[in-house]
């Protein structure tokens, strides 16, 4: 949903670009390449990713802390040379924590920049309202019983129930409710 989430802002502005997403331990779990993207932005984005998850922070800050004098100065030498000093990593955080990281290459640094923070905030979003769900769920549910079944029929339901839905809305909600299922407290 996260890595669809990055290909859709993409395709808005017309730029070819690698998706991946990584575990909070850099580890990768998505990766996308769109047609026409640089055959570079792939290692990069994983790259990206990586840094971003390892680090705890965005790669436009790592490279700011990394400058000559500065205390990360050197970094980009450790780690087997995937540390990335450039935009377009970004953590992603679930209750607070580092949970992950985005990284998107292909475009512009900005451009990667502006893809990557849709996810951040869908992320977010899908966090936030598992809260709510998670008060009417059934202790016992099982995600791997729902989220399929979800995925094909929300957008359906939605539909009939409501007429023209927001783009995205099944999506967010599909996320929302895995999340709250998955919680364990």
């Amino acid at each position: 949903m996260l890595g669809l989430a990055a290909e859709k802002e993409a395709v808005a502005l017309g730029v070819p670009m690698a998706v991946s997403l990584a575990d909070g331990e850099g580890l990768p779990l998505y990766f996308g390449r769109m047609d026409g993207a640089l055959p570079a932005a792939t290692d990069i984005a994983v790259s990206k990713a990586y840094t971003a998850a390892v680090l705890r922070m965005p790669t436009h800050e790592v490279g700011k802390l990394a400058q000559p004098g500065s205390m990360l100065y050197g970094i980009q030498n450790t780690h087997g040379g995937r540390i990335v000093l450039f935009g377009g990593g970004f953590p992603l955080k679930l209750g607070g924590k580092v949970a992950g990281g985005v990284g998107i290459s292909g475009g512009t640094v900005d451009e990667d920049m502006r893809v990557a923070l849709p996810v951040v905030e869908l992320l977010a979003q899908m966090e936030s309202c598992s809260f709510a769900i998670k008060e009417i769920l059934p202790q016992d549910l099982k995600v791997e019983d729902c989220i399929g079944r979800l995925e094909t029929i929300l957008p359906q339901a939605l539909s009939q129930a409501y007429g023209n839905v927001p783009a995205g809305l099944s999506v967010l909600l599909t996320g929302a409710i895995y999340l709250a299922a998955a919680k364990t407290t």
